[in-house]
């Protein structure tokens, strides 16, 4: 089991109301025109931003984006040429800097949703972003403070609240239609087995470190730019792109926001060059009594997207095109069992019209917008959960908090400690001190207590910058003398922040990236944060992480004794300090 930070789905009417009170005095003229600007021309931010201009009559006088063809891109398909239009700009906070921009819309990759929403709404814009809005669940409650603190207008890209027919569904069901729900159905399926060639980019014109922005610095990767979604450090996979529109959806619908245990399964069976997986199920309990599943494949574009909600009284099917209701007591096609449907209402436009139409309407009267902040962090929330049951293997239960946080050193004597080699471990000035001057066998300071998922914090510093160290975990003494078994999160020459498998495959697991490592002072202080939960693993040094390791291997000890390390060899010294731990 595992616990989950959540953000509370009540008192939006409260935090809206202070908001809209805060808000901006201007008061537009009939004929005044939203000044827009665009952060990120990509595909789909491009798209909402000549939205606005093409149907909403604003005018999007700036763009910004870290790859001069995407501006060149945009331009002419705002103006039928590259060269007018739209002022440019590399930094998006230039953009932000500008007096003439009432409002942005955010189209940049996921990890950057939330710092370029906060920074717009601290700079007086009102703000478009698509979804996710969250990268983590860690960034929900910073970004609802910051729009709710300003009063400034978001709208998030969760366009199914705009269809007047999704709209029509939602009463239709609430008001009983097809009865009591107990299992709602979603899907959504894309080929991406077509192209296995990396995608082009001109790297001498790419703003490459400005993409990575506060993700793992790391040498330039064309599918990493080209499809960032599929890599853990800009997005979360078909999770945070696909599911969390119907998330969303069903929350909406079914009035309930926080599911009470998320299970999921997922593997990369035919696009092994991404990260997330390529086929994934996901099945979630909420507290009103309804199930919550979602299958998705990324080898076939068969049915597309959809929602099926599954009552008493009949079914509705629900999709952008349409919805149709199959009535329980209908006529059942006998080759299919589907019954005739019984009501079949389609949609007249695509609904990113319509709720980029309701957002410039919000940006005019303050009114909330369809798809409010607290609302977006759930969905995005319960996209999160899913990712995380896939890949720790545990049940997730978003209500269920976290233990506290307990010293394991009490700097000043090595209690609850097991020395290996008597003197190499010592206590000094409230640090733990391993040191030899040479040394044929590694040396440990393990743990008496074993644990399972947990995060673990601690402050190390290797003198000099020479030698190798590390922290063991998941760990068991092995068969030889001086040596243990299990996970190790490294420290020293040639393997800062990697992941290595000790005395049991002896192997990296997952290698640092160079530029992180390059970052680092190799004889200073650095904070090491490891976090264990099922078969996820991540390892992150100084605020970046270096490790995002998923375990594919069955069998693999889930529980084990924490251990410190110094390497044989040469002498070295490391010291250790301020080591905390909270079980999950």
């Amino acid at each position: 089991m595992t616990t989950s930070r959540v953000t509370p789905a009540v008192s939006r009417r409260f935090f809206l109301a202070a908001a809209t009170a805060a808000a901006s005095t201007r008061v537009w003229g009939a004929n005044d025109r939203i000044q827009v600007g665009l952060i990120g021309a990509g595909g789909r931010g491009s798209y909402v931003a000549r939205t606005a201009q093409e149907h909403g009559g604003a005018a999007v006088v700036a763009v910004a984006d870290i790859y001069p063809p995407h501006l060149a891109r945009f331009r002419k398909s705002l103006t039928g040429s590259e060269t007018a239009g739209p002022a440019t700009h590399r930094d998006f906070r230039a953009l932000l800097d500008r007096k003439d921009i009432d409002a942005v819309v955010v189209g940049a990759p996921d990890h950057w949703h939330v710092p370029m929403t906060i920074a717009a709404v601290k700079a007086g814009k009102d703000v478009y972003c698509e979804k996710p809005l969250t990268h983590s669940i860690e960034e929900g409650a910073s970004v609802i403070e910051a729009v709710e603190s300003t009063g400034r207008i978001l709208q998030v890209g969760y366009q199914q609240r705009s269809y007047p027919h999704m709209a029509q569904a939602r009463e239709l069901i609430a008001s009983g239609g097809i009865g009591k729900i107990t299992q709602v159905l979603t899907w959504w399926n894309q080929n991406y087995n077509r192209s296995r060639t990396p995608p082009e980019i001109d790297l001498a014109q790419l703003d490459w470190p400005q993409f990575l922005g506060n993700a793992c610095p790391r040498p330039f990767d064309p599918w990493r730019y080209g499809n960032w979604r599929w890599f853990w450090d800009y997005g979360g996979g078909t999770l945070t792109d696909l599911y969390s529109h119907w998330i969303e959806t069903v929350h909406w619908v079914m009035d309930d926001h926080i599911p009470r245990e998320v299970r999921g399964q997922g593997a990369n069976l035919q696009v092994p060059w991404f990260e997330a997986p390529d086929t994934v199920s996901v099945a979630s309990l909420y507290p009103k009594g309804f199930q919550v599943s979602y299958l998705s494949t990324m080898i076939t574009r068969m049915e597309d997207g959809g929602i099926l909600f599954r009552g008493t009284e009949g079914s509705l099917r629900l999709t952008r095109p349409y919805f149709e209701v199959y009535p329980e007591n209908g006529t059942f096609d006998r080759k299919t069992s589907i019954s005739a449907p019984s009501i079949r209402v389609e949609a007249t436009r695509d609904g990113t019209v319509d709720h980029v139409l309701n957002w410039l309407d919000c940006i005019r009267t303050r009114k909330a917008p369809n798809a409010p902040v607290r609302d977006a962090v759930n969905a995005a929330n319960a996209s999160h959960f899913g990712n995380e049951a896939i890949r720790s293997g545990r049940v997730v239960e978003p209500g269920r908090t976290a233990g506290t946080w307990a010293s394991l050193f009490d700097g000043r004597t090595l209690a609850g400690w097991v020395q290996d080699t008597p003197n190499v471990w010592s206590v000094r000035d409230g640090m733990i001190v391993g040191k030899h001057s040479g040394q044929k066998w590694n040396d440990f300071l393990r743990t008496r207590e074993s644990y399972e998922d947990f995060e673990l914090e601690l402050e190390f510093r290797l003198l000099n910058g020479a030698g190798n160290s590390g922290i063991q975990f998941r760990s068991t003494l092995a068969q030889q003398e001086h040596e243990l078994s299990g996970y190790q999160a490294d420290i020293g020459e040639k393997y800062w922040g990697c992941l290595y498998d000790e005395s049991r495959r002896n192997q990296v697991l997952a290698q640092a990236p160079q530029p992180a490592i390059d970052k680092l002072d190799p004889s200073g202080w650095h904070t090491y944060a490891i976090r264990a939960h099922g078969r996820h693993i991540s390892l992150t040094i100084d605020g970046m992480r270096t490790v995002d390791y998923t375990e594919k291997e069955l069998g693999i000890r889930s529980r084990g004794i924490l251990a410190l390390q110094v390497h044989s060899g040469p002498g070295i010294e490391v010291w250790f300090r301020n080591i905390r731990l909270r079980e999950l």
